[in-house]
């Protein structure tokens, strides 16, 4: 087939490795707005400790309910719908899902950027701080338990499940989607070479 024709096909990727590194890079993005607010603070800047701490913890405790919500539907919808993955599909190389990823840490990287020098030029005093910290806290946390989840149910059926990634798209969806069954452990499962490598 075609270089141009295999990169256009959707590629499958591990849910449990897709999840897991979704949650390492919000925790990851978390803890940076932590440590910039940290840093203003030591150097006696104007954060208020207050209003970071109130929106810090309003923030965890609403992301976590919703991120938590989707989460169990999302397992419970996966687990139930399980379907051998569509021919017209390629397993995700190394390379492809290191671009991919690369892309998706720098865009969520800027957005947090530009909301942080925007509570900084508004004199918000660490609020959007406290906000941007818990709510990527808390789905990455969120994350990481799924991904435990996802791991178990591979384990109890002796399986490994896939989700689909478009082609142009930076990650799987965030909701309920379809997950497929590949029987076969992951040390036994044959490397699929994707021609796509050529076209990062």
């Amino acid at each position: 087939m075609h270089h141009t024709a295999l990169a256009g096909l959707p590629r499958l990727v591990r849910v449990t490795e897709e999840v897991r590194l979704r949650g390492q890079g919000a925790v990851a993005i978390g803890c940076s707005a932590l440590a910039y607010w940290l840093l203003a603070w030591l150097l006696d800047d104007s954060v208020e400790v207050r209003r970071t701490l109130v929106n810090l913890g309003a923030a965890v405790v609403l992301a976590a309910l919703i991120a938590a919500i989707v989460s169990g539907r999302r397992v419970r919808e996966g687990v139930a719908h399980l379907m051998p993955p569509p021919r017209t599909s390629r397993h995700e190389t190394a390379a492809v899902g290191r671009v991919r990823r690369l892309r998706l840490a720098a865009l969520m990287t800027l957005v947090v950027v530009a909301v942080l020098v925007f509570d900084r030029a508004t004199d918000g005093e660490g609020g959007a701080t406290g906000i941007v910290a818990g709510l990527f806290l808390a789905v990455g946390a969120v994350d990481w338990w799924e991904a435990r989840r996802w791991r178990a149910i591979e384990r109890s059926r002796g399986c490994l499940l896939y989700v689909l990634v478009r082609s142009q798209a930076l990650m799987s969806p965030y909701g309920v989607t379809e997950v497929f069954e590949v029987s076969g452990r992951e040390d036994s499962r044959p490397r699929e070479p994707v021609e796509s490598d050529y076209l990062l």
